[in-house]
């Protein structure tokens, strides 16, 4: 067990990652290790997926220097597009498998099928277990093409998880899983033999890693043992940081008065000097050879300082751009919403997945709820279809905002600018940059097109968009807004929603989140029902 525990499953050296725009990683040595569950932390935008993206030896626009080893075979998924084909079989990868063993339960099978089965037969009754584990009611005949995000997920991971050989690289594993599929993914990665690494914001899921990779300013810190123990560690060291930037700004204060004091002795001594030449009380050239040799030395000692002075500038700014990046961001939602009685009323609507009760529920003014349900139970549809009211058992009362799961709100061509003007011309730009900068969304980042942004800053975006409606609305309809998400981006948009005067309709699997929001209700699809949650 020991041997499993230290066996490397990958080594970097001297690793370098670059971007025209900016510098994501530099000289950076770092391994991976087999049979332990490890996650890479970070904030949006800093290049999390990059670095994932070149593990799985992908090509990209990055400028890549350094050395990646792997010493055992690897799989991945990605951030966004996680299944490619029309049926489970094609998306599985195992279609000419599946086809050949239909083939032999039909009586139709030839010699070739046999030959490629062989030694094989164990195949159907895996696929088949695994489904069932996943608590996917599904075949492998069937289209993947109306799944939700959440089924899409877990049959994606599902697929991973047959590889027991393969060290895991998962983006963003559990965007999209509901509670259930969230406990389900935490039981398949600890029984999963080889270890993975994961990009993930779950405080849940983080809380079982045995490292931690922290992307921080161009360098990763690692960090061993779970996510809990890392905050222990970073709480330390940012106060630390605090402390030094104290003592650093009262020394440079010391050190700027003692220069003002040279600076006025300076001054004193060359008064004095030409009062003493005036009076022709010296010798003139004896006066001239004291006071040149008084300012050689007064010189020395005052580039002394400016040099000191430099210094400690330096070591400040440095710091103080440290202690920066932990400065919090910024985002707020309208609180001038005026409405009041009953915003929206869904009657006897019936959802796609008729297994479930017909949907009942009211919303009032002010009111937050939570629609809660299983992948695929139609929470996704639920909200498409009240934003725009295309059923006669709907009633929306004032303007309502809907963010999907696809941020369809945005262009993915245009700027960040030019998407943001689009929603809301009446901003000017300068003012648009100042609510991105907020979040952290600074510098050329407002004049790349939405695409080139990763999942968290296009959330940002959207959510931006969201909070600056030329027109305020008195309903949010938000399909999993905490996806892709980092830990403290989630907060502040929690924040928001606490301090929302509106109405929230909200699809989340994430009870931190939830419960810092200030949702306390929920409407469940399969009891039709509305309930309170219980944190």
């Amino acid at each position: 067990m020991e041997g499993v525990m230290t066996q490397q499953a990958c080594v970097i050296s001297q690793l370098s990652i670059e971007f025209p725009q900016h510098s994501i990683l530099k000289a950076q040595d770092l391994c991976l290790f087999a049979g332990q569950n490890s996650a890479l932390i970070g904030r949006n935008g800093q290049g999390k997926s990059v670095i994932l993206h070149y593990l799985q030896q992908q090509s990209s626009s990055a400028t890549v220097q350094g050395q990646c080893i792997w010493q055992m075979p690897h799989a991945y998924l990605s951030q966004f597009q996680r299944l490619t084909g029309e049926t489970l079989a094609q998306a599985w990868g195992i279609d000419q498998f599946y086809q050949c063993f239909k083939r032999i339960e039909q009586g139709v099978a030839s010699e070739d099928d046999f030959s490629l089965v062989e030694n094989h037969w164990h195949l159907p009754a895996q696929w088949q277990k695994m489904l069932e584990h996943a608590e996917l009611n599904l075949s492998l005949d069937d289209s993947i093409l109306h799944l939700s995000e959440g089924q899409k997920t877990k049959l994606a991971l599902c697929a991973l998880f047959f590889l027991k050989d393969h060290y895991l690289l998962l983006d963003e594993p559990t965007n999209h899983l509901d509670q259930e599929a969230r406990a389900w993914l935490l039981e398949c990665l600890t029984n999963h033999p080889a270890g993975s690494l994961m990009i993930s914001h779950d405080q849940n899921l983080l809380a079982h890693m045995q490292h931690i990779y922290v992307l921080s300013g161009q360098h990763i810190q690692h960090y061993a043992g779970s996510y809990a123990d890392y905050e222990q560690q970073n709480r330390l060291q940012t106060a630390a940081l605090q402390r030094t930037v104290d003592q650093e700004k009262l020394s440079l204060k010391q050190l700027k008065q003692q220069q003002h004091v040279t600076r006025a002795k300076a001054q004193k001594r060359q008064q004095a000097g030409d009062k003493l030449r005036q009076r022709h009380s010296q010798a003139k050239i004896l006066l001239d050879f004291k006071q040149n040799k008084a300012g050689q030395s007064l010189n020395r000692v005052a580039k002394q300082q400016e040099r000191q002075l430099d210094m400690k500038q330096d070591q400040l700014a440095q710091h103080q751009q440290q202690l920066e990046h932990v400065k919090p961001q910024r985002f707020e939602l309208w609180n001038n919403v005026m409405q009041s009685g009953e915003i929206l009323r869904v009657d006897q609507f019936t959802l796609p997945n008729a297994q479930h009760p017909a949907v009942i529920f009211a919303l009032h003014a002010g009111e937050k709820l939570r629609i809660k349900g299983q992948n695929g139970t139609g929470k996704s549809y639920l909200l498409h279809t009240i934003q725009h009211n295309s059923q006669d058992h709907i009633f929306r009362k004032g303007r309502s905002f809907y963010l999907d799961q696809h941020l369809s709100v945005l262009n993915q061509q245009q700027s960040v600018l030019e998407n943001l003007n689009a929603l809301n011309p009446h901003l000017s730009d300068v003012q648009w940059r100042n609510l991105l900068g907020q979040l952290r969304l600074k510098g050329e980042k407002a004049l790349l097109p939405i695409h080139q942004l990763s999942g968290g800053e296009q959330l940002k975006v959207a959510l931006l968009a969201v909070s600056q409606c030329h027109e305020s609305p008195s309903l949010l309809l938000l399909d999993e807004p905490d996806n892709h998400l980092d830990l403290e981006s989630k907060h502040v948009l929690a924040q928001a929603l606490l301090n929302f005067t509106g109405s929230v309709l909200v699809v989340s699997h994430d009870a931190h989140f939830l419960q810092q929001a200030g949702i306390t209700q929920q409407y469940d699809l399969t009891t039709g029902k509305v309930e309170p949650m219980h944190f």
